[in-house]
């Protein structure tokens, strides 16, 4: 009898120290937990990546820029995540922020960078030829970086500078002289390779003896 009851006092203590209740063998209840990577980096020409959301809980995402688009905008847990961007039409980066709220966590931010756009530039003509009368003539630039143009002295442009896509007209006055005459207008962008226009007119009349100017003495 008293053995037993021992054991039934060594029972009880034992359940006492190693029971359930706050004891340090009992898992900790599961905190909200979110993370995903700071910074992400587009081609300027537009692109397309995808990041992860590492998480046990339910989030939404926002963001501050009309050129970046994000889907899905809200899940639960760890989901990847894709951004797409447009093509950046300035030649310099431009950001945007990536706001995720999840749980009762401080919001997680993602820094979007995306590259300047690649300079583009070209004329819609290789070469210009007038008559030995001359006149105006037109050429189209489409380009997304600034320019200048320069051209013989003998011709003269409608803008000499400027940039984005825009049409140029190129005057030529009579040929005043009995040679063909010719040059080049040079278009020179903001890092892109120049371009050449070659510009031609054709020879002027010979001054005619027995003209006003060049009669024969009397």
């Amino acid at each position: 009898m008293k053995k037993n009851i021992w054991l039934l006092m060594m029972f009880i203590i034992v359940s006492a120290c190693g029971g359930g209740g706050d004891g340090g063998d009992t898992p900790e209840v599961n905190r909200d937990y979110l993370s995903v990577t700071p910074n992400i980096e587009l081609l300027g020409d537009g692109e397309t990546k995808e990041f992860t959301i590492s998480s046990n809980c339910n989030w939404t995402i926002s963001k501050n820029a009309d050129w970046l688009t994000v889907s899905p905008m809200s899940g639960s847990n760890t989901r990847n995540v894709i951004i797409s961007a447009t093509k950046n039409p300035d030649r310099q980066n431009r950001t945007a922020v990536i706001s995720i709220q999840g749980g009762s966590l401080p919001v997680r931010m993602i820094t979007v960078t995306q590259l300047k756009a690649t300079g583009v530039m070209s004329a819609n003509k290789e070469s210009i030829h007038y008559d030995k009368k001359g006149g105006t003539q037109t050429f189209i630039i489409s380009s997304n970086v600034s320019w200048s143009i320069s051209c013989p002295e003998w011709c003269s442009l409608s803008v000499s500078s400027g940039s984005g896509n825009a049409t140029i007209s190129v005057s030529v006055n009579e040929n005043p002289i009995t040679e063909q005459r010719s040059g080049q207008i040079l278009i020179k962008g903001d890092g892109v390779d120049a371009i050449i226009i070659n510009v031609s007119q054709d020879s002027g009349d010979a001054h005619q003896p027995g003209s006003d100017d060049n009669l024969p003495p009397s």
